[in-house]
């Protein structure tokens, strides 16, 4: 026993390596604490001051034959009654007579382009027209007041093997 009364106890300390994972969970931790306390932040306190309300959807869906309202904002309003004129296949229209849904075949810069699509279009009984606005020449089916029409039109399209086709609103 006289051996060990000079001798003080050392303590092992713990190198760089140890404390890694210690340092990793302690970051992810306040990670998770930082984007749950934005999230709260941002739903509880500047979403009532800026007026969203968060428990309503900003996407509203309508059933099969309903229409939605238009909730335009004001800009948009005034830009949809400016007597803006498009070419259809040779007759102008103005663009407030423009309101509904068309297969977009394709959109080209040049009216040759255009045609070229509609003639292959139209050799596969497909009836189209060419749209020109800003200097885009797009290739549509006739326009259809309501989407669910559309839609079934694109079933048809889709059995004659055409590719790329998309419902678009004018």
């Amino acid at each position: 026993m006289t051996g060990n009364i000079g001798r003080r106890k050392v303590r092992k300390r713990k190198s760089a390596g140890d404390m890694a994972g210690m340092r990793t969970k302690i970051f992810l931790c306040v990670m998770i604490l930082t984007v749950f306390l934005g999230y709260l932040t941002a739903r509880f306190v500047i979403g009532p001051i800026i007026g969203y309300n968060a428990d309503e959807s900003p996407i509203k869906v309508a059933e099969e034959g309903e229409k939605l309202n238009d909730d335009k904002p004001d800009a948009a309003k005034k830009k949809d009654t400016k007597k803006e004129e498009k070419q259809v296949s040779g007759e102008t229209l103005k663009e407030k007579d423009i309101n509904g849904y068309a297969l977009q075949f394709g959109a080209f810069s040049t009216k040759d382009a255009a045609e070229e699509l509609s003639a292959q279009l139209k050799e596969k009984n497909i009836k189209t027209e060419i749209v020109e606005a800003d200097g885009i020449y797009k290739v549509i089916s006739p326009l259809v007041s309501e989407k669910v029409k559309a839609a079934a039109e694109l079933e048809k399209i889709k059995e004659t093997e055409v590719e790329d086709v998309f419902i678009a609103t004018f």
